[in-house]
């Protein structure tokens, strides 16, 4: 169907035809429902036998449930915060860092509390779901079992929706919010235990106390173990993804996760065999290690940049984009700010600079894809890319005169807007010189 009878459609058309509305939706549905079956699991007394007597362990309850969201929320929307920040470039949507975070807090952590309180029960080790209860699950079963399932949405995703995961970033970032969900309600689950253990046993001491020492542990300290581990996954799916090489695709995916289900062994091996007085120096390594990660990554998004830059000059080469267009797509800062004086001169042009930036963007991922030989028969698209960015461009924040980028619109009231109105660069269409519309197919590299 034509794209301008798509745009005549009302909103809540658009709405209900979205495939991602019904995914949300369906998220929600899952996740009320195995979290509240999470719930009554461990709300539930549990009836246990020892030396010929018969006694009862309570349940959580609602109360050391709500003191433990309380204390977990903070490091699941800082960690979150972090990871959808790192996707900058070719930027997914609300709906997909929405059921990447659902999947793994309620999906991953639903599976994990069966299959590993059922490998427990095999094992004949007390403690269940918590590790802590046994050094057993706690390193050979859990972690194979928990990175299986925080990294199955990622896998999903690159199975229906290949085209859209084009960058290292991108499946960092995904597989961090899941691993960050799945780590949100794993908290809640270790906080309440121990405020409600605390309540019911005299020997275990403040209660408050409790918590908060396991808030700093797990919230604080070792925040980062679940995103590190399944952010190599991430890693090894974004090679697979971009590589040619059909050995490539397999081996670099299996990698990564082998990467993630080991450092998840050694983690919670450390952390369940070795004295605490000692831990302090493996401590120091696992910082090391993430901040090795984190240089890594900072590269990566630089290099990202490099390549959009590169990219956009191929067109700007062939006259189809303007000689500003790689310079300011390519630069976070650039896009930053023309985001934001674009702001200052209304809704439409704000919506219009949005939609620039990203078709300009994937225009340079599907260039980048078609260069390295991973996408064939992409003319089409890159013409309806090209026409749309010619489009957009009248309407749109996108260059401005000079090496600086645009400033912003001043309202009336603003003071020295009459001074300063004469010296600040002005934003204007393309004039004559702009190219029609026309069937055009870019040469392959």
């Amino acid at each position: 169907m034509p794209e301008s009878a798509t745009i005549r459609r009302p909103w809540w058309m658009r709405l209900l035809r979205n495939p991602w509305t019904w995914i949300v939706l369906a998220m929600i549905l899952l996740s009320v429902g195995l979290l509240y079956a999470q719930y009554l699991q461990l709300h539930a007394d549990v009836e246990v036998e020892r030396d010929g007597r018969t006694g009862v362990i309570p349940g959580i309850t609602v109360r050391s449930f709500t003191l433990a969201a309380h204390y977990a929320w903070p490091t699941a929307a800082v960690w979150s915060l972090v990871f959808i920040w790192l996707d900058r470039f070719r930027t997914q949507h609300m709906a997909m860092w929405f059921t990447a975070f659902a999947w793994g807090a309620a999906v991953a952590t639903s599976i994990s509390l069966v299959v590993n309180t059922w490998m427990a029960g095999m094992l004949s080790v007390q403690g269940g779901y918590d590790p802590s209860g046994g050094a057993g699950p706690a390193i050979y079963s859990a972690p194979f079992v928990e990175e299986t399932c925080k990294v199955t949405v990622l896998f999903l995703f690159a199975a229906f929706m290949r085209n859209r995961l084009t960058s290292m970033l991108q499946t960092v970032s995904l597989a961090g919010l899941s691993a960050i969900g799945f780590a949100f309600v794993e908290n809640i689950i270790y906080y309440a235990r121990a405020d409600n253990y605390a309540r019911i046993t005299v020997q275990a001491g403040d209660p408050t106390q409790a918590v908060r020492q396991l808030v700093l542990l797990r919230g604080v300290l070792t925040s980062f173990g679940h995103p590190l581990f399944t952010s190599m996954a991430g890693i090894g799916l974004a090679i697979g993804l971009r590589s040619r090489s059909r050995l490539v695709r397999i081996l670099a995916p299996v990698t990564g996760f082998l990467g993630a289900v080991i450092g998840h062994m050694a983690f919670n091996g450390i952390s369940s065999v070795v004295p605490s007085k000692d831990l302090k120096v493996y401590w120091f390594v696992a910082l090391g290690i993430v901040a090795s990660l984190v240089i890594f990554l900072i590269v990566r998004l630089l290099r990202e940049g490099s390549m959009v830059r590169n990219r956009l000059a191929d067109y700007v080469v062939m006259g189809w984009l303007e000689p500003r267009d790689p310079t300011v797509v390519g630069s976070l800062a650039r896009r930053w700010w023309i985001t934001v004086v674009a702001t200052s001169h209304g809704f439409a042009t704000w919506w219009a600079t949005l939609a620039f930036l990203r078709t300009a963007t994937e225009l340079a991922y599907l260039r980048d894809a078609v260069t390295r030989g991973t996408a064939d028969a992409t003319q089409d698209r890159e013409v309806a890319l090209v026409d749309r960015l010619r489009d957009l461009r009248p309407v749109a924040i996108t260059e401005s005169k000079g090496a600086r980028p645009v400033a912003p619109h001043l309202p009336g009231w603003w003071p020295w807007r009459r001074g300063r109105a004469g010296r600040m660069p002005a934003f204007a269409p393309p004039g004559p010189g702009s190219r029609p519309a026309v069937s055009w197919v870019p040469p392959r590299p």
